[in-house]
C-alpha cells in the first residue's frame, strides 16, 4: 500500500508490504527501514491486521490529502497564470528589468510543476485508499469467486490473471500485502463482473474442469 502516515515517527512503524525470504519476513516500513521477523503464521496474519488497522483509520490523512491536492490546484492556477503573464511580457519587450522578470518565469515553471506533483501524488495516495478499502469490504467474496469461476476474470488484464493463476489452491488470491499488484480499476471490474453473474445466477458446477467460457464486452 501506499504511504498513509501523518509523520516520520508514525510512519517508523507504518507497514508498505512484505516479502517472505529464507523463514524470515522482511517488513517494509514507510520510513525506508525494513523489519525482519521470523516467518510463522501467525506472524503474518497479525502484519496482515496491522495493515488493515491502517486502511480503517486513514480519514486522517486522506482529508490531509485532500486539502492538499485542494491547495495546489489554487497554487497551480495562480503560478500558471503570472507564468503566461511573464512570457508575454518577454516576448513583447514591455518589462523594464527582463532579468528579473526571467528569473520569475523560472520559478513560476517550478512552482507549477510542483503543484502538479503535488496534485496527481495526492490523487493518488486517496486512491490507493478507496481500493484498500473497497478490497476490504469484499475480501472474502473476491477471493471465494476468483477460484470457483473464472468468468470473473473476464476483460481485466494479462497482470490480473496471472496473480490469479499463480497463486496456490490453498492460498488466498488477493490480501493486503498483494494490492500494489492490482489497480483500482482492475479490482472494480472483477467486483462488476461478480455482481453481473450473480443477477444471472448461472451455475458453473458442470463445468469446472472444462474450459471456461470468458464474456467480453462488445466494443462501440
Amino acid at each position: 500500500m501506499k504511504d498513509y502516515s501523518l509523520n516520520f515517527e508514525d510512519s517508523k512503524t507504518f507497514i508498505l508490504n512484505y516479502r517472505v525470504e529464507d523463514n524470515q519476513i522482511i517488513v517494509n516500513l514507510a520510513s525506508g527501514e525494513n523489519y525482519v521477523i521470523p516467518y510463522t503464521l501467525e506472524n503474518g496474519k497479525n502484519l496482515l491486521e496491522r495493515m488493515k488497522t491502517q486502511v480503517l483509520s486513514s480519514s486522517e490523512f486522506e482529508t490531509k490529502q485532500e486539502k492538499r491536492f485542494s491547495s495546489a490546484w489554487k497554487w497551480a492556477i495562480w503560478s500558471g497564470t503570472m507564468l503566461a503573464f511573464n512570457a508575454i511580457m518577454l516576448a513583447t519587450g514591455n518589462t523594464a528589468v527582463p532579468v528579473v522578470s526571467g528569473i520569475c518565469a523560472g520559478w513560476f515553471v517550478f512552482d507549477t510543476t510542483y503543484r502538479i506533483y503535488s496534485m496527481v501524488d495526492s490523487k493518488r495516495k486517496i486512491k490507493d485508499i478507496n481500493k484498500n478499502r473497497m478490497f476490504l469490504n469484499n475480501e472474502e467474496l473476491l477471493n471465494q469467486k476468483v477460484k470457483s469461476n473464472q468468468n470473473i476474470l473476464s476483460d481485466t488484464d494479462k497482470k490480473t490473471k496471472e496473480l490469479v493463476s499463480t497463486t496456490p489452491e490453498d492460498k488466498p488470491v488477493f490480501s493486503l500485502n498483494n494490492m500494489d499488484e492490482i489497480r483500482y480499476e482492475e479490482l472494480k471490474k472483477i467486483l462488476e463482473n461478480i455482481k453481473r453473474d450473480e443477477q444471472f445466477g448461472f451455475d458453473y458446477s458442470s463445468a469446472q474442469e472444462e474450459k471456461p467460457m470468458v464474456l467480453t464486452k462488445k466494443r462501440k
